[in-house]
């Protein structure tokens, strides 16, 4: 018996030792920045920003309270972030973002450094010459947002640079472009309000892989967005485009390709909606392109691009002028074209074959066999062109569906059930996003409309998730994702699994003697 009592006690007097209060000590952090405080009234650290810029190091903070600052930037520290407040450091009574005035020379803020984060500045008074401006970006992996920038000659350059974000600024008022981009890749421009510049809102030179989504632009007095020479892989995207001087959007000059423009609200400009002079391989998609001046979209010497799902109406030309004969091989089909016609000088094919063309408010066939497709074709005129598949309906994008419903706590490896339901003007299948990634990990095959769609998901690894789901019928129109729905799969850890995670060599331990206690209990 105490062959068998030994082992078991051990064992007993092991886990106590694992499971006792420990004594702990409490780690040392070492601040490895500083925060540099600058207050023009003399409160701060410093009464200048350039001197707390030449004393800063990587990763120092700079705050920078209300007032007025004279001053001329250079930024050449890597990580360092600039940070405006709206009230004093001491017994002031200033309310206001710190404002910065250039002294009317050169830009007033040029920043030759990577990973600075700036914000909450109001900036002005750049000099007047080729890319002076209120910023002036050079490096890499930057964050400018929330920014004010006005009276300068251009609001905003990036030139010869890559993975910046510019979000949330206004660019308001400047004498050139509000965002300036030349020779420059892969930036996301966001939610930016740029209006009332002098020349266009955003001028794009030499740029690939841009992202320029949900920005405000207008009021400006050419383009509301230019892109000019070498300007490919760039995606325009829910932005809000209206009462520009001249076109909303304009591709002019050469080796302007494989853009996509999508999902743009564009209204009220004073040429056209959007403007493609040269362009091959881009797509003009889900746009809605109104009241513009001239035409909504206009294009010329431009091949082999795709106009699809667009909703254009009631501009005062043409809702699609194409102008020159050498344009062709451009494929227009799935439209809404309302109160407004088409001409085309070139030769393009204006339907998608039997799956259907555009449709033409202006159509006057019949469809005697209700397929949803005119039973003549719509003649477009400028050079013998035709629709041979009008549409019947106006196409929409389906509803948004119904948040996912289902189980939303399980365990890894068993299968569970998820609904959810949409309406559309025809057949729709669902996009399942299970990791929260707004991707698209599986596509649905296509129900009725409102019929409600049941699928299974088994998760391989533990973890909360977000499912979301969008519908899109068979025109490929898409809906925005729903709602999530946050579905976890908790890890189950028996006693042992828990030892071998947080005590590795106390669980061989025990397994040692546990094994010897077995054999001992088997030798009696």
């Amino acid at each position: 018996m105490n062959k068998i009592l030994l082992p078991l006690m051990m064992s007993i007097f092991l886990i106590s030792i694992i499971f006792s209060p420990q004594i702990q000590t409490k780690p040392v952090f070492v601040q490895q920045f500083s925060i540099l405080r600058v207050d023009d009234e003399g409160d701060g650290d410093f009464t200048t920003i350039q001197s707390a810029l030449d004393q800063a190091n990587e990763g120092d903070i700079i705050t920078v309270y209300s007032g007025t600052y004279q001053e001329i930037l250079s930024i050449k520290t890597n990580l360092v972030t600039l940070e405006g407040i709206n009230y004093e450091l001491g017994t002031g009574t200033g309310t206001d973002y710190p404002l910065i005035i250039g002294s009317s020379y050169g830009s007033v803020v040029s920043i030759d450094a990577e990973e600075i984060s700036m914000s909450g500045f109001i900036i002005k008074g750049s000099g007047g010459d080729y890319f002076d401006a209120g910023i002036s970006l050079y490096k890499d992996n930057n964050h400018i947002f929330g920014n004010g920038l006005t009276a300068n000659f251009y609001g905003l350059v990036l030139s010869n640079c890559s993975n910046n974000i510019l979000e949330n600024n206004v660019i308001i008022a400047n004498v050139m472009d509000g965002i300036f981009l030349s020779n420059t890749h892969q930036n996301q421009i966001t939610r930016n309000t740029v209006k009332e510049n002098g020349y266009q809102g955003m001028y794009l030179q030499d740029t690939t892989l841009n992202t320029i989504n949900e920005n405000t632009i207008s009021l400006n007095n050419r383009d509301g967005i230019q892109f000019r020479d070498n300007c490919i892989y760039n995606t325009i995207e829910n932005n809000l485009i209206y009462s520009n001087g001249f076109d909303g959007i304009g591709f002019v000059l050469d080796d302007l390709s494989h853009n996509l423009i999508l999902k743009n609200t564009i209204y009220s400009n004073g040429w056209n909606g959007i403007n493609l002079l040269f362009g091959k391989d881009n797509k003009i998609s889900e746009n809605d392109i109104t009241l513009n001046l001239i035409n909504g979209i206009q294009l010329a010497d431009a091949d082999d691009n795709i106009i699809s799902k667009n909703t254009i109406s009631e501009n005062q030309e043409e809702g699609i002028m194409i102008i020159c004969d050498g344009s062709s091989n451009n494929k227009i089909y799935y439209n809404n074209i309302i109160n407004d016609d088409a001409f085309d000088k070139g030769g393009n094919q204006w339907d998608n074959g039997e799956l259907g063309g555009n449709y033409w408010s202006y159509y006057s066939g019949s469809d005697d066999d209700s397929d949803g497709i005119g039973d003549t074709p719509y003649s477009v005129p400028g050079n013998e062109n035709i629709d041979r598949y009008p549409l019947m309906k106006q196409l929409y994008p389906p509803t948004t569906p119904q948040n996912p419903s289902g189980p939303t706590i399980g365990s890894v490896g068993k299968r569970y059930s998820y609904k959810t339901q949409s309406a559309a003007t025809d057949k729709v299948q669902y996009g399942w996003d299970w990791n929260g990634d707004l991707i698209v990990d599986d596509w649905t095959h296509f129900y009725e409309s409102e019929q409600i769609c049941s699928i299974n998901h088994t998760w391989e690894g533990n973890g909360t998730f977000q499912i979301r789901v969008k519908a899109m019928d068979n025109y490929g129109f898409q809906s925005d994702w729903s709602d999530p729905l946050t579905v976890t799969m908790p890890k189950q850890l028996n006693f042992f699994s828990f030892l071998h995670i947080s005590h590795p060599f106390f669980a061989k331990i025990i397994k040692i003697i546990l094994q010897s206690f077995t054999t001992l209990i088997h030798l009696d």
